[in-house]
């Protein structure tokens, strides 16, 4: 297959890494879904299949410096995947007594993080992110405060009351929404202008927020952007990573050599999990023997 022309070798090698990324994030949803059937987590999760390109890219547009905040899990844990974090704490903080979302074990590990230390509930507020950006603006810094939410959030009093002040206050923040249910809000909503961008492919998103972040950045207010996308339970053609890895290989990416990062991703999932059951049993974990081979993707 010939390379497409308008890849550059830096821009294939970030989404080389970008899919490497996604997978790590698909397998760890897997393992927390297979959590959450054996009735072993200690808070509610819903399995994200098919958010990954959204999750990885909002987290590879982030600056040092900039901060995001979130609820929703997955992007919790995009944003430890995209730091090269431990991934065996964010497990355990999902299923031992005193690593909930407002354990102490797991605010501090979640501080460690592009992120705030704060209650669950407090991260779902889009409230939490225009206070933060309101710092930000006083330090003037040039640095972002991005807050990532669902889209039944966007309809919610706290979005409301924070973009009407994000607006007036012209805030360093940029809202990220997960629009898994194809809500259009058109060129603005609650008077902040909206990039749109298609939610399945993972370097449109990146583009997409890091454009976000260098607009609020420069001054020039808060910036929505909506990634239109869907979930799904199996492998299809609207599967961000059916859509990473075709265009990879069309691009001249060999099909040998993305099996070799998706092995690599299952060998890093599974010591995670190790590590986790390791940690909650306050024992060392044991070296994963990988097997002969691992299955490769479709």
């Amino acid at each position: 297959m010939t390379r497409t022309p308008e890849l550059s070798p830096a821009r294939l090698h970030d989404q080389v890494e970008l899919y490497r990324q996604m997978w790590v994030l698909r397998l760890l949803d897997m393992a927390v879904e297979e959590l959450r059937i054996d009735g072993r987590l200690n808070q509610p999760v819903q399995a994200a299949f098919g958010q990954e390109a959204v999750a990885i890219g909002t987290a590879a547009a982030l600056r040092p410096g900039d901060v995001m905040t979130t609820g929703i899990i997955h992007l919790q844990h995009a944003q430890q995947v995209a730091c090269a974090l431990p991934l065996g704490p964010a497990i355990a903080a999902l299923t031992g007594p005193g690593f909930g979302p407002d354990g102490d074990e797991d605010a501090a590990f979640v501080a460690s993080v592009r992120g705030l230390s704060a209650t669950s509930a407090l991260q779902q507020s889009p409230l939490l992110a225009v206070g933060h950006a309101y710092g930000k603006q006083l330090l003037d810094d040039g640095r972002v405060t991005l807050c990532a939410m669902e889209t039944r959030d966007v309809k919610s009093a706290d979005f409301a009351e924070a973009a009407h002040i994000a607006v007036s206050w012209q805030l360093p923040v940029v809202f990220v929404v997960e629009n898994a249910r194809q809500d259009n809000y058109a060129a603005e909503c609650h008077g902040i202008p909206v990039l749109s961008v298609d939610g399945n492919d993972v370097a449109a998103v990146r583009d997409s927020v890091a454009e976000a972040v260098r607009r609020a950045g420069e001054g020039g207010g808060p910036v929505l952007v909506q990634a239109m996308t869907q979930r799904t339970n199996g492998v299809s053609s609207v599967d961000p990573l059916v859509f990473e890895r075709q265009r990879l290989i069309g691009a001249g990416i060999s099909a040998g050599h993305l099996y070799e990062l998706e092995r690599r991703a299952r060998h890093l999932v599974a010591e995670a999990e190790a590590h986790a059951k390791a940690m909650l049993a306050e024992e060392q974990p044991e070296p994963i023997r990988e097997p002969e081979v691992w299955p490769a993707a479709s």
